[in-house]
């Protein structure tokens, strides 16, 4: 069996979850937030609800839907004994792990896209005439796409570690609602995986209008931290999940 087959395998899984709905309801709540914000910034249209859409998106939504997806995706083994059945097939454990893996990072772009495409539609349903920001709202977004990888990792480390769906789920919700207040420690705020999407998003949307969003006192050392943090928790993720013991 080739890694192509696995990823096959690990998408056909989400086929009857309706994660199209799970991917687009961030986007979609964002989107009536920024329809009712009553943040303005003069001669600037799009700066308030861009900036309120991202808040919320990468503060709360962004990070439950990390949570989400990663539990998701090992739904089915933890159901009837799947762990003992995947791994009885000709592809070693690293390849599955991985495939579930950028399956999550395939939809986490899908759901940046799609909160991409709601800034745009937010905005122009509140009549905005100006010129739409593409590049400064493609920075952010792409920048939260990377912010997201060290809090993929450890997720999908939990998924596999806990024996059902929402065990996982649970702890991502806990963790995620501190976010907003954790994310303004200059020490603590890098070092938290759920306020990584928060900063990433903020502040490379602030950098893109010459301006400084506030959160970071040092954007060298939150992206160290970030990939560091990826780093290791791939690797101790990756290395629980080959020698753990099935039963």
């Amino acid at each position: 069996m080739t890694f192509s087959n696995v990823l096959k395998s690990e998408w056909l899984k989400l086929k009857h979850s309706k994660v199209v709905f799970i991917v687009l309801a961030s986007p979609v709540l964002a989107t009536i937030i920024g329809l009712f914000t009553t943040m303005h910034v003069p001669e600037q249209q799009w700066l308030g609800t861009i900036t309120t859409m991202i808040l919320a998106h990468s503060a709360i939504f962004l990070p439950l839907l990390m949570g989400i997806f990663s539990a998701l995706i090992c739904r089915h083994e933890h159901s009837g004994g799947g762990w003992k059945q995947v791994l009885t097939l000709p592809v070693s454990r690293l390849q599955i792990y991985f495939a579930k893996f950028i399956v999550i990072l395939f939809l986490l772009t899908l759901t940046q896209i799609a909160f991409m495409i709601a800034t745009w539609v937010a905005g122009t349903l509140r009549g905005f005439s100006d010129p739409f920001p593409f590049v400064n709202v493609f920075v952010s977004v792409g920048v939260g796409w990377l912010a997201c990888l060290p809090l993929i990792a450890l997720q999908l480390w939990l998924a596999t570690m806990f024996k059902s769906f929402a065990g996982p789920s649970v702890v991502n919700v806990m963790l995620t609602f501190p976010t907003v207040v954790i994310a303004n420690s200059p020490l603590f705020g890098p070092m938290y995986p759920w306020a990584h999407p928060l900063l990433g998003m903020t502040q490379a949307f602030s950098y893109s209008l010459g301006g400084d969003a506030g959160f970071l006192d040092s954007a060298v050392t939150f992206y160290v931290v970030m990939i560091s943090s990826f780093a290791v928790f791939t690797v101790v993720g990756s290395a629980h999940f080959h020698r753990r013991e099935w039963v």
